[in-house]
């Protein structure tokens, strides 16, 4: 094994104002110069530590630079550097100006990979590739739909709108720090943000138990320590439920509120998610209940088609698919807009006021539900209604398919009150 002398020293590139990475090596003779994604100011360059001033936030080119993106991407080359020259040594090699161009262009991911020979260095995954090889493997063994799979690529974009240049080998508390602050800027509620960063935790361990990755434990064990209050639970009272059941809508020529409204109501009677009301057949129902496997979870739901239900029921009972299908529901969405529409028509319009917390500041809304409406306040309000009628927990959770008595919390606590 060789000994490699070399050095690197960051710069500002002329008047442009870009940050260059100068590396010298063997004795002097080879020179090579990088130019990174990021810019600063001459006035707030630290000429003695060859980096961006602590504090400082740099504005070049209508761009915008904080000291830590700067000095972060200045990290990331002498971190690449350094280890291209410790194979380089182990090989008893000394790479060519090319060569290294090629290896540190690659092993950031600057390059394409035929441009340079898989013999010379290994490039570790990028954030994408490790993010897809996770929804893969993650997403056959838990058997994850693509609704899941899109939370996570969500949650993933955002640390890289955070922090640009992060790589999946190289994060640090810092990133989380930033990550959060970032959430917080971009008025992100607290409750968003911790769910936000438990995902990307729970991708962060599995990458740890990879061969070649490491992720601090610090960064494993970080919390977020937000104020998170108590979600406000939005579901309609018994006798809301009942009103907007039976409400006769003046001008609804095409019949799309009253659908929509049906469609609603028989969720709220039964419990069911629009997944499932949409998969709905007519084999579901035997003997005035529904018996059918949850799209969400796969747990087996039995539910009993109390009156209202039933009366839904008899009122599409000739309007079935010919695949079978109880109700003809076009999509998910268009019947969220259309039962918001219904519910004004029906004077739905209890203000729900919610209080939250971005970063420390305390925040609250007040709006009237029928602007808020939403296909899953459905399922809210069975479970609220039912246990505010003294139906056992245990029961409920029956109809809905619920694991955990934790899940039923806020609801029973809604209920409590509704009782007082």
């Amino acid at each position: 094994m060789i000994q490699l002398k070399f050095s690197v020293r960051p710069y500002i590139k002329g008047s442009t104002g870009q940050v260059g990475i100068k590396v010298r090596w063997n004795q002097s003779k080879s020179e090579v110069s990088f130019f990174t994604n990021v810019w600063a100011e001459a006035e707030k360059w630290d000429q003695d530590l060859l980096r961006a001033k602590k504090g400082t936030t740099h504005y070049v080119r209508d761009m915008k630079f904080t000291y830590l993106e700067i000095n972060e991407a200045i990290a990331e080359y002498r971190e690449e550097i350094q280890s291209i020259f410790d194979k380089c040594a182990l090989r008893n090699t000394i790479p060519t100006t090319d060569e290294l161009k090629t290896m540190v262009n690659y092993a950031l991911g600057r390059v394409d990979e035929q441009t340079t020979s898989p013999t010379v260095v290994h490039k570790k995954k990028t954030f994408k590739e490790m993010i897809d090889w996770f929804l893969e493997e993650c997403g056959r063994e838990k058997n994850w739909d693509d609704q899941a799979k899109e939370k996570y690529t969500q949650a993933f974009q955002h640390i890289t709108k955070a922090n640009p240049h992060i790589r999946p080998d190289k994060i640090t508390i810092e990133h989380m720090y930033k990550l959060k602050d970032w959430y917080i800027k971009n008025e992100y509620r607290n409750r968003t943000i911790n769910k936000q960063v438990t995902m990307l935790k729970g991708f962060l361990k599995w990458l740890n138990t990879k061969e070649g990755y490491q992720v601090p434990a610090t960064v494993l064990n970080f919390e977020t320590n937000l104020k998170v209050l108590p979600k406000t639970v939005t579901f309609l009272h018994y006798d809301e439920l009942l009103h907007f059941a039976h409400f006769q809508f003046e001008e609804d020529r095409s019949g799309r509120l009253g659908r929509a409204r049906d469609f609603w109501c028989f969720m709220a009677f039964t419990s069911l998610r629009v997944s499932d009301l949409k998969r709905l057949k007519t084999i579901h129902i035997q003997d005035n209940r529904i018996e059918m496997f949850a799209q969400k979870t796969g747990e087996h739901l039995t539910i009993p088609l109390i009156e209202e239900a039933q009366r839904i029921l008899n009122k599409y009972k000739d309007m079935a698919t010919t695949d079978g299908y109880v109700f003809d529901i076009q999509s998910s969405q268009k019947l969220n807009d259309a039962i918001k529409d219904a519910a004004k028509a029906a004077g739905i319009d209890r203000i729900i006021t919610e209080v939250y917390y971005i970063g420390t500041d305390r925040r609250e809304e007040s709006h009237k539900f029928c602007d808020i409406i939403s296909n899953h306040d459905a399922r809210r309000t069975f479970v609220s209604c039912s246990l505010a009628m003294e139906i056992p927990a245990e029961t409920v959770m029956k109809c809905t398919g619920h694991k955990s008595y934790n899940t039923m919390k806020p609801y029973i606590e809604t209920a409590q009150k509704q009782r007082l």
